[in-house]
């Protein structure tokens, strides 16, 4: 009987005969590992190699399902790997929904605590104090439904759409109409959002015809080789068009500028931001090249703190993407076609003094069985390159404070 999934049904056109184990290479054992990777066992690439991390998940797999744990790929173990994933559905609600958008700002039907605001003042905006501490306690219950639905948008677009939706939610439950935070009263657009089944002109595979040659893909291309639906879009993409980091970086009032005494010179233990005074819901600009223009985007989620008030954890969100004409990060997409957009989650851990002890990448919106990571405390803490800088901002300001 032929397999119900595509991929394993073209890498055994004729069944297994004998055993596929450690050691083994070639479209076989990328079609196991890519069911396993979607089963939630194998967290490595699909690079076609049946290594140690492949024969634990081989392992792991065959203790679920009740059968000896060899380590070895057999006829009945493919069976079983069939059956498992033909029950999977790996759509999030968002991509389930008829509007995805609209999905996203259900509020209450997300489960979203209720904003409060602990004030009298009749007018409220972006600068006001209870508004920033609202949207710093807002933004972490926020950023839980992003993960959940797999939301994916460059570093920009990442830190408008928290924003855009706390407008949306706090004007429903406490009737607060603020402005756009970047467009200063002029017209707004509409988002641009994206599935796999709608991709609106996203990136959506690397044989698609545009040139992604981008070092990386390499387990992208093996699995699309055999998967006819694999889609580089695996949740709801949102793009806010005609808006640059850098406009957003001009729209936000400084808390901390950039001090040549921070710099780390090399140090990568040394965060180039002052990391007690981060506040959920601050946003830290980076200019990787020293030109004033601000091409990065970091949003400050969770802070957690010691009895002496020293950051010793900070949960960072992080959206970005890949520009696969010529593999920068530091240039502005103008044409959805050629990029591949996607969020991680980076979380990292300070000691007493200060320093970065731990960084890792707590969640990425493309699973880790098709492309490696890319951020940690270095991209996000830190500049990238000599003469680069870095600041704080928060409280929109409408009176840009940026020259």
């Amino acid at each position: 009987m032929a397999f119900q999934d595509s991929a394993l049904r073209k890498a055994f056109p004729n069944g297994l005969q004998g055993e596929i184990g450690r050691g083994a290479s070639g479209t076989g054992v990328v079609a196991v590992q890519y069911g396993l990777g979607r089963l939630g066992y194998l967290h490595d690439l699909c690079d076609g190699k049946f290594g140690g991390n492949t024969e634990n998940a081989v392992k792991a797999f065959q203790t679920a399902v009740s059968i000896p744990a060899t380590g070895k790929v057999t006829a009945i173990l493919l069976t079983l790997l069939d059956i498992a994933v033909a029950r999977l559905d790996l759509r999030t609600p968002a991509m389930k929904a008829i509007d995805p958008l609209a999905y996203l700002s259900d509020f209450r039907r997300l489960a979203m605590p209720e904003i409060r605001i602990v004030g009298t003042r009749e007018i409220y905006n972006w600068a006001s104090p209870e508004i920033q501490v609202a949207y710093g306690s807002w933004v972490g219950y926020y950023w839980e439904v992003i993960k959940q639905n797999h939301v994916e948008a460059d570093c920009k677009g990442m830190a408008l759409f928290l924003m855009d939706q706390f407008r949306k939610q706090i004007q429903q439950d406490r009737f607060i109409t603020l402005p756009h935070p970047v467009l200063r009263g002029a017209p707004e657009r509409n988002w641009i959002v994206a599935t796999r089944d709608k991709t609106r002109g996203f990136f959506s595979r690397s044989d698609s015809g545009t040139p992604a040659n981008r070092s990386g893909y390499e387990a992208v291309k093996a699995v699309e080789k055999l998967e006819p639906q694999q889609s580089m879009l695996y949740g709801v993409a949102v793009h806010y068009p005609e808006v640059s980091a850098h406009q957003v970086a001009r729209a936000c009032t400084r808390v901390w500028d950039w001090n040549p005494a921070f710099h780390n010179g090399g140090d990568t233990s040394k965060p180039e931001v002052p990391v007690n005074q981060l506040q959920p819901g601050h946003l830290i600009f980076i200019d990787h090249t020293g030109n004033g223009s601000f091409d990065h985007t970091v949003n400050v989620i969770k802070v957690e703190r010691d009895s002496a008030n020293r950051t010793r954890k900070l949960v960072m969100a992080v959206g970005s993407f890949d520009d696969v004409r010529d593999n920068s990060s530091d240039t502005e997409p103008t044409l959805l076609s050629l990029i591949n957009t996607y969020a991680e989650e980076v979380t990292v851990e300070l000691d007493t003094n200060g320093r970065i002890s731990n960084s890792l990448v707590s969640w990425s919106s493309e699973p880790d069985y098709i492309v490696k990571t890319r951020y940690s405390a270095r991209t996000t803490l830190m500049e990238q390159k000599a003469g680069g800088k870095l600041f704080i901002g928060i409280r929109i300001n409408f009176k840009p404070s940026i020259p």
